[in-house]
């Protein structure tokens, strides 16, 4: 084969060519110490680069948002030293005013001290991170806490905050930061709950009833009986009686159809010191074994295969909604088309299991039987039925009593203030007025909260007036504060407890986040990091094939035809 000139040259240019440009990637990747420097370098590895470099992102923003979390946490804490500084020293001053030898200019300077220390922790309450303050919940740019000036120490109510020394102005939400993917953390406390010991549920909702017990719920309602009567007796007040006989019975009235209601109506009257609330009513009608249509297709516990039943359903004085089962042409006797039958009736919120009625009760056969609940409200669900026999014989027993059922709701009652209630049966019947509304005789405790600065300003009253015993008197007396500043410091001393565990767990997520990163670049380094020793042996050789090429090139370029003449 005869090869030219032309062609020769031409092989040559291209392996120079190709040399340099492998001298150029070399170099490129000497250079910026990468070897994925363009997607065609390794188009495989751009997914999990791509990826990787995602995740890295998002770690430095949890890292970021986990450092900001941990400043604002470990200026609120420095507060919450000085808050408890603060009570500790305004009990020390009240124990020592309560000497009867300190003169009338004595006590005036101790209160003038309290004074002081108020305005301290007014200072604290209004402290700022960053230009925020770090109590007003999400409102960040109001300052949280001022002075009520239309206090008056005649007039003040623990049960009615405008009543109350200093008012409130921020929100009830404590700001909230992702620190892992899916993980919400309350990096502040709002001043609200530390402050004024009100919880944000209550603040939320208006704190017209700002302190809460422990909550108790009732069990299954019943009506009373004539002599069994229930005492409600707060703590240093006076007895209210509910009667068995005029109250407690379910008759028609401003609470027909709701006896829940007008029994968490008779707990929530004024001067019960509490606070109580109707939850809805709801039956179970049995297990079926219906839900093996192939063991046992029919609802074989209340009705026979060749029956007609008819379920009928009432709730808060509503017009009764009627099911049929075992009609020709239309729902056969099994819990599935019971459950058809009910959804036929206009249902909504409508699933496979359950649904809502028109009147507002819901059903559901997930568990295997037929459960109903009534409305949030508590009214009480009444239920009837009736069967017909095609074939002449007994009929079953059915699913409810012969007179039908009436299903009550029950109630929630709660102290409503920081005052302790006691509940017994009284009467002369036979001691069951609390049996029938599902409670039994014990004592309701109250709320073991307070507001720090009614706490200061009152002690600062008692100790003025020289008040050490009277909780009648100014500020409550001497003696009651000393009480309060213990409850006030314990509440400080929990809420900055419960805010050192979230700051350890954010302490815990940077150490986690920080190892992930540490994994995440190794993972994007092996995919797109050049190995800098290999990276400059390859130049080194190809510079050498590169200067060997050159060499060959010019002593072929230097051949002529005159060489042979």
């Amino acid at each position: 084969m005869k090869v030219t000139d032309n062609s020769t040259y031409r092989l040559m240019q291209t392996n120079l060519d190709r040399i340099t440009n492998d001298l150029l990637v070399l170099r490129n990747q000497g250079a910026t110490g990468l070897k994925l420097n363009k997607p065609s370098d390794d188009p495989g590895a751009i997914r999990p680069v791509l990826t990787t470099r995602t995740q890295l992102k998002q770690n430095d923003r949890y890292l970021e948002t986990m450092a900001q979390a941990g400043d604002k946490m470990a200026a609120t804490d420095g507060h919450l030293a000085h808050v408890e500084n603060i009570m500790q020293r305004v009990k020390e001053i009240a124990i020592n005013s309560v000497n009867s030898s300190l003169s009338e200019s004595d006590r005036e300077t101790l209160a003038k001290e309290v004074a002081g220390l108020r305005d301290e922790l007014l200072d604290a309450a209004n402290a700022m991170v960053d230009g925020k303050y770090i109590f007003a919940g999400y409102k960040e740019d109001t300052v949280p806490f001022s002075k009520n000036e239309n206090y008056d120490p005649a007039l003040y109510d623990v049960n009615d905050i405008t009543t109350w020394p200093y008012l409130y102005n921020g929100d009830a939400n404590p700001t909230q930061l992702e620190i892992t993917p899916g993980e919400i953390v309350d990096v502040n406390l709002t001043g609200v709950e530390l402050f004024m010991g009100i919880s944000n549920q209550i603040a939320a909702g208006g704190s017209t009833q700002p302190y809460q017990g422990p909550i108790m719920t009732s069990g299954p309602l019943q009506v009373g009986t004539p002599g069994n009567d229930i005492t409600i007796t707060p703590e240093g007040g006076l007895p209210i009686t509910i009667s068995g006989a005029t109250d407690l019975i379910d008759s028609p009235g401003a609470f027909q159809d709701n006896y829940a209601g007008k029994v968490a109506a008779l707990f929530s009257q004024p001067g019960t010191g509490l606070s109580a609330s109707a939850n809805a009513a709801t039956v179970d009608l049995g297990p079926s074994p219906a839900i093996d249509p192939v063991a046992d297709p029919f609802l074989t516990n209340f009705v026979d295969t060749e029956d007609t039943y008819t379920l009928n359903i009432t709730a808060g004085g509503s017009l009764p909604i009627s099911v049929s089962l075992g009609v020709p042409g239309g729902f056969s006797n099994t819990l599935d088309s019971m459950r058809a039958a009910l959804e036929a009736t206009g249902a909504t919120n409508v699933t496979t299991t359950g649904g809502t009625l028109s009147n507002g009760v819901s059903y559901d056969i997930s568990g295997g039987s037929l459960v109903f609940t009534g409305p949030a409200d508590g009214s009480e669900i009444e239920l009837s039925e009736s069967m017909v026999d095609a074939v002449p014989g007994p009929l079953p027993a059915g699913l409810l009593p012969a007179a039908g059922q009436t299903v009550y709701g029950t109630i929630n009652i709660a102290a409503n203030s920081t005052t302790n209630v006691s509940l017994t049966s009284t009467g002369t019947g036979t001691g069951t007025g609390l049996a029938s509304v599902g409670l039994s005789e014990t004592t309701l405790k109250g709320a073991t909260n307070i507001d720090l600065f009614t706490v200061l300003t009152r002690t600062e009253e008692a100790i003025r007036a020289g008040n050490v015993s009277d909780v009648n008197g100014a500020g409550g007396s001497i003696q009651s504060q000393l009480t309060n500043l213990e409850i006030a410091a314990d509440q400080n001393r929990s809420e900055r407890s419960q805010l050192g565990a979230k700051a350890s767990r954010i302490d815990t997520a940077i150490l986690h986040q920080q190892d992930a990163r540490v994994d995440l670049k190794q993972i994007l380094s092996r995919y797109q990091d050049a190995d800098i020793i290999e990276v400059y042996n390859d130049i080194m050789q190809k510079e050498s094939a590169f200067e060997a090429a050159l060499n060959v090139t010019s002593r072929v370029s230097k051949i002529s035809i005159l060489d042979y003449f």
